[in-house]
């Protein structure tokens, strides 16, 4: 799959800030990088309305917003040896959220609403604190299981009392799924690029 302009550039910024021990300076063919097929927002304070043509992805406590990112894998999971999310804030500062897995993978982007929108999973992958405007990184592999199918739907919820707004796809920042498909680490890879 070929890699956008955006995402290549990071791999390749990602990889050089590592420094070149055998790990992280292997090929670029270990990642594999996803955009999101569908991705929106839904919120208890308009119930009925649909955000699937936003360029931002909103996460509340109150009133209770959630986002909604659906990747299609292309039976990848199979091989996959860890699966991490990459999501941009662009604020608050130090704020965390919360990325659960949701089983019902039949939304779609321009008809969902928060009346209508799928159940997320009770278990949850918690974030570091994020900073605005820095690429903030989630491991999901426990929500990606080997022959999983070719589709996975994440939904992002917090307890922040502030808002928390991310890149949707329809902006140039929108969400990542990062597949590494060998046994090297990616975590300090992805630290590199994080701390840029």
């Amino acid at each position: 799959m070929g890699l956008s302009r955006l995402t290549l550039v990071a791999l390749a910024a990602l990889v050089a800030a590592a420094g070149s021990s055998a790990s992280t300076a292997s090929s670029l063919d270990q990642f594999r990088v996803y955009k999101p097929v569908a991705d929106t927002y839904v919120t208890a304070a308009r119930a009925r309305a649909n955000f699937g043509r936003s360029r931002a992805l909103r996460v509340d406590a109150s009133p209770e917003t959630m986002t909604l990112v659906r990747f299609r894998l292309k039976g990848t999971s199979a091989s996959a040896t860890s699966v991490t999310l990459l999501l941009r804030p662009a604020g608050p500062a130090r704020a965390r959220y919360a990325v659960r897995r949701v089983e019902d993978n039949e939304w779609r982007e321009r008809r969902v609403t928060y009346a209508t929108a799928p159940g997320p999973s009770m278990r949850f992958i918690a974030s570091r604190p994020v900073r605005r405007r820095a690429w903030s990184a989630v491991d999901v592999t426990a929500f990606v299981p080997p022959g999983g199918g070719e589709e996975v739907t994440l939904a992002i919820t917090t307890h922040a009392t502030r808002e928390i707004s991310f890149g949707s796809r329809e902006s140039n920042v929108g969400p990542r799924l990062v597949v590494r498909t060998d046994d090297g680490e990616l975590d300090d890879v992805l630290d590199a690029i994080l701390r840029r």
